[in-house]
């Protein structure tokens, strides 16, 4: 903890903001999810990116009609959260995700689609409100199959 006056609120706060990510697209809410970036907010992998409210276009479009189209339900679990303080007003942090879906209509298993680290910028906008300055997903990789 760095100390400042609102740190334990401001964890709160930014704890809610890492949640609201996935519970938006969850509700496929994808306006309040581009307001979870602030004007200049950079979303995506390291090769690719949007920047700001056009965050929630892009993930329309990829639910909708693009490479993430996925059956309902589905939802987002995050685990092993870590959040520090660069200044009162800008923090990092780092998460795990998987994007769990039931891709077979009858039987409506559980899988994972996809199962990311988080690398996250955070700022205090002007309103005391914290957004994502920057949130790059990193997906996981077992890399190359290794005869055994």
């Amino acid at each position: 903890m760095t100390g400042h006056a609102t740190e334990m609120a401001d964890r709160v706060a930014i704890h809610n903001l890492l949640m609201e990510y996935g519970a938006a697209l969850d509700r496929r809410d994808f306006d309040a999810f581009g307001k979870l970036f602030g004007a200049d907010g950079r979303y995506g992998t390291l090769e690719n990116y949007t920047v700001g409210p056009e965050a929630g276009t892009m993930m329309r479009e990829r639910y909708e009609t693009g490479s993430n189209t996925v059956a309902v339900p589905n939802f987002h679990l995050f685990f092993n959260e870590v959040i520090w303080f660069e200044t009162p007003d800008r923090a990092r942090s780092t998460s795990a995700c998987m994007f769990m879906t039931t891709p077979d209509p009858e039987t409506r298993q559980l899988s994972i689609a996809v199962a990311a680290t988080y690398d996250d910028e955070l700022v205090r906008e002007e309103d005391g409100s914290w957004r994502f300055a920057r949130r790059t997903l990193l997906p996981f990789t077992n890399g190359p199959a290794t005869a055994g």
